[in-house]
């Protein structure tokens, strides 16, 4: 008997909602703290398919945001369905580039639903296929036949059915030709299909099973008793219409090539790296085989290369430093930290009263009052009632308009429109405070042990290789707002001990001037001079001594944003800057800097050929997205790829400073420990007696770990808390 080969194609926004809900109480986070739930329920119900099905060929298909013909022929298709939270939509974007880690391709059309696409590549593979269709959607009954079949999960993903022609008729009552018949008599109250009025499930069942279509049964209305042959007789023209409505198209304008859509024609490694950067650890070893791999660099000169040339003896492998830093991570999580209990509840009671004041602001714009916290319901106040620019305004993936909603109220999008509204300000503010009060001041409290002391938990799982932490996670306490500052001073020294917070002086800028081999900061580094002042006196065009403090402030957002793409809209939102300012001043910025446009140029250039970028000690971070179709996450992809040899080589610098600070640690002052590693910052506990001794040591490991084109430099200093301290 010949083993027929399988195609699976795929309802992607239904099985996204399926996904969403099924692991919605597990409130799933990625390292960075983004929403993961969908995207890890999507990405174990991929893996099953694989798993179960063994495809030889997959494709997924997704709606659009613009209409489709249905809205076009009966505008309230659709119009009564309850929509999603939108922290599913915005998670779309990464289920695709899930997708594109596996190298399935993925389907869109406007004016046309997923049900259509799939409906149509359904139609065009050939008999000599199974073809599978993975949908939680009930529509695509419709197209099973001898060789189309219905995937469906019923509960969570465990449990399937696969319907044939034959389990639709045992399950449904109906043969699958007679589905669109049955929405036409019945109507689907999930997608406002009227239907006929007055015909429910058991009438529609019992009258196609009798005369079989729509069509004969208008035939024989006179073989029908006289209630229901008037109220089909009434609503002909909403029957009708709702088979059409009903009838998933498979004649549209796409084309399947099976060629490009071979199931295990994929990386295994870039899964997994996708998996890594999403914090999905159970999923590593359940990623199927695939016959693609990364091919090497072979003789090559890489990009990276030139940056990472006789450096010094003292450069470790990526492996040494993981390796060699996780013993020295598990003792300062059994160490804790000292915590100010009093304090919290202080700061707590201060920030609720805040939020409050805030929330009535922001109410008092707002016809009635509205959830401030909610996407959806924010994005309607500002783009509907307030009737606030969207140009430029990015759409949420996945989610049609109705009317101005459907916009994203993300930071970066509300930056946009920052001086639209005074109540921009009031918004973010109200964000910002609102997870402070629930990440910290109300949760810390609750995680301390007997001592007070609280004991987070450090992962080496980020994909630039920065520390992770979580329960609870001390890594986003904002270091420069002043909030910030009186949540540092909670964390305290015991008795007879201070502690010692010895930070990196500008360190990603310090990294990028050598990477890119930047004359004009490797100069002003090498002087000792102010980076912010000196870019502040040459974009301006004035002297060092007639730099403004607003100046300076523009030249310092600028400075540190520039590696993570800042855009005009940023620039502007972060300064008093016009779109038209910010925007001459990014030009000026790169015409005074060509280096650095020169590296951010070639970097994403490498990125795009190699599928990958590293850091100067090796680090690799595979960005498969960067190929994306999707220009979202296409651009979002090149701005990581020029962040991460920057971030990601200061992050590996640190972990070697603290690898040669522990060996010398216990010798100089067996007292001292380090605690805490927030990004570019070390915080330790150390005897007062020892303050100065243990600070000169830091300052030394630190300085002298790695020799870049400019000097390293670090603040060290010391106090009885972490938000008030002094130079040691």
């Amino acid at each position: 008997m010949t083993i027929r080969k399988k195609l699976v194609l795929i309802d992607g926004n239904a099985l996204v909602h399926r996904a969403f809900h099924a692991f919605s109480r597990a409130n799933l986070t990625s390292p960075s703290g983004a929403p993961t739930t969908a995207i890890y329920g999507f990405a174990v119900m991929l893996i099953n398919i694989y798993t179960r099905l063994k495809p030889d060929y997959i494709a997924v298909a997704f709606d659009t945001n613009a209409p489709t013909f249905r809205h076009k022929e009966y505008v309230e298709y659709k119009a009564t369905r309850i929509k999603a939270p939108q922290e599913l939509y915005d998670q779309i974007p990464e289920v695709q580039a899930l997708l594109e880690s596996f190298n399935v391709p993925v389907f869109l059309k406007d004016g046309f639903e997923a049900d259509d696409i799939i409906g149509t590549l359904a139609k065009q593979a050939p008999a000599t296929l199974d073809t599978y269709i993975a949908t939680g959607d009930m529509d695509a009954l419709q197209l099973v036949n001898d060789h189309i079949f219905v995937y469906a999960p019923r509960k969570g993903f465990s449990d399937i059915v696969i319907y044939t022609p034959e389990e639709v008729l045992k399950t449904k009552g109906i043969r699958p030709d007679q589905v669109i018949d049955f929405k036409g008599l019945r109507g689907d109250p999930s997608d406002n299909i009227p239907g006929v009025a007055g015909i429910g499930e058991v009438t529609a069942l019992k009258l196609l099973q009798e005369f079989g279509t729509i069509e004969t049964i208008y035939e024989n209305l006179e073989k029908i008793s006289p209630t229901i042959a008037d109220k089909l007789k009434k609503s002909k023209p909403d029957a009708i219409k709702s088979q059409g409505l009903a009838t998933i198209h498979t004649a549209i304008p796409i084309k399947l090539d099976l060629a490009k859509a071979e199931a295990i024609a994929f990386d295994k490694f870039r899964v997994a790296e996708f998996f890594r950067r999403m914090g999905f650890k159970t999923l590593y070893e359940k990623i199927p085989n695939g016959t693609l791999t990364t091919p090497p660099a072979g003789k090559q000169a890489s990009f990276f290369d030139k940056a990472r040339r006789s450096k010094g003896p003292q450069k470790k492998t990526v492996k040494d430093l993981d390796q060699q830093l996780d013993p020295i991570l598990r003792k300062m999580e059994r160490a804790g930290i000292l915590l100010d209990i009093k304090l919290l509840k202080k700061l707590n009671d201060q920030i609720s009263i805040r939020i409050e004041k805030l929330e009535k602001n922001i109410h008092k714009y707002a016809d009635q009052p509205f959830n401030i916290s909610s996407p959806a319901q924010l994005a309607t106040f500002l783009f509907k009632d307030l009737g606030l620019p969207t140009l430029d305004i990015a759409k949420t993936p996945g989610r049609r308009l109705t009317g101005k909603t459907g916009y994203s109220t993300g930071v970066s999008e509300l930056e946009k429109i920052y001086r639209a509204h005074p109540v921009i300000k009031h918004i973010l503010e109200y964000r910002q405070l609102t997870k402070l009060k629930n990440t910290y001041l109300e949760t810390l409290p609750k995680l301390v042990d007997k001592n007070n002391r609280v004991h987070t938990t450090y992962a080496q799982d980020t994909s630039t290789g920065r520390l992770s932490s979580k329960d609870p996670n001390l890594q986003n306490i904002p270091i420069r707002s002043d909030l910030g500052a009186e949540i540092r001073k909670a964390f305290i020294a015991p008795k007879s001990f201070r502690l010692i917070s010895a930070d990196y002086s500008q360190i990603e800028l310090r990294v990028i001037a050598s990477l890119a081999h930047d004359k004009r900061m490797i100069r002003t580094f090498n002087k000792g001079e102010d980076i912010h002042t000196t870019v502040a006196a040459e974009v301006n065009g004035v002297k060092i001594k007639d730099v403004t403090k607003d100046m300076r402030r523009n030249a310092k957002v600028i400075n540190f944003g520039i590696i993570y793409g800042v855009s005009p809209y940023g620039l502007a939102a972060r300064t008093n800057m016009t779109i038209h300012q910010a925007t001459n001043y990014i030009h000026k910025y790169f015409e005074l800097h060509p280096e650095i446009k020169q590296y951010m140029d070639d970097t994403a250039a490498f990125a795009k050929q190699h599928g990958y970028v590293e850091t100067l000690f090796g680090r690799r971070r595979y960005i498969p997205e960067i190929k994306s179709q999707v220009p979202a996450v296409r651009n979002a992809s090149i701005r990581a790829a020029i962040n991460m040899p920057v971030q990601g080589t200061a992050a590996d610098l640190l972990k070697v400073a603290m690898i040669e600070l522990a060996k010398a640690l216990p010798k100089a002052s067996p007292g001292s420990r380090m605690l805490l590693q927030v990004h570019d910052e070390l915080v330790l506990e150390v005897p007062t007696k020892d303050i100065k001794k243990v600070a000169k040591l830091v300052k030394d490991k630190m300085e002298n770990v790695y020799q870049l084109d400019v000097p390293i430099h670090v603040d060290a200093e010391a106090g009885v808390n972490w938000g008030e301290t002094k130079p040691a």
